[in-house]
């Protein structure tokens, strides 16, 4: 996942030695246009849920499997 950037809300300090600002409109900066939250609250879970549904269904049968063949082995390698 990309790392999110922070939008500079207000003018960076002056440095040492420079010279004085001349007085007149203070610089904004632009900001970048926000999604509303409601946009993030509504994501589509159905593929996520089915993978697990996959997962769980494939957990369940490989336990059967070595359950099945911890019992059936020994009587077939008599």
């Amino acid at each position: 996942m990309a790392k999110k950037r922070r939008v500079r809300t207000s003018a960076p300090p002056p440095r040492p030695g420079a010279p004085a600002p001349t007085a007149g409109p203070p610089a904004t900066l632009p900001t970048a246009p926000r999604r509303p939250a409601s946009s993030l609250a509504h994501f589509d879970y159905t593929s996520v849920r089915r993978d697990l549904r996959r997962i769980g269904l494939l957990a369940a049968l490989l336990l059967g499997a070595q359950v099945a063949l911890a019992f059936l082995l020994p009587h077939l390698l008599r």
